[in-house]
């Protein structure tokens, strides 16, 4: 009975360590979504796409690691570029040249 209690303790300590204040992640993922490199066709997609919820969901962190695979128009880099730059990275891969090529020379692209 000791070691179950032991283990369950273990599992809550490590969840409410796990959901530490995420805050300012928050903060900068608004940010980003409200900047003015955003389009308004980007912009128009947020109702539906729900960034700050999905982002959440998969609980970034502004000092994560992140790898973005073939990022299409940008919608995605545009708010995960500005809020892992002071701390985290971000990762791009783009495997097709005309996806590079379309990106290259937009805002935030630079």
């Amino acid at each position: 009975m000791r070691l179950i209690s032991g283990l369950l303790l273990a599992v809550v300590v490590t969840n409410v360590w796990a959901a530490s204040d995420n805050s300012a992640t928050e903060q900068k993922i608004t940010d980003a979504i409200k900047h003015e490199r955003r389009s308004t066709a980007d912009t128009a997609r947020d109702a539906n796409r729900k960034p700050l919820d999905t982002l959440k969901f998969f609980q970034l962190r502004d000092d994560m690691k992140v790898l973005e695979l073939l990022p299409g128009g940008g919608w995605y880099t545009k708010i995960l570029a500005p809020t892992l730059e002071a701390n985290g990275k971000l990762y791009i891969s783009m495997d097709a040249e005309r996806t590079g090529e379309a990106l290259k020379g937009k805002p935030g692209f630079d």
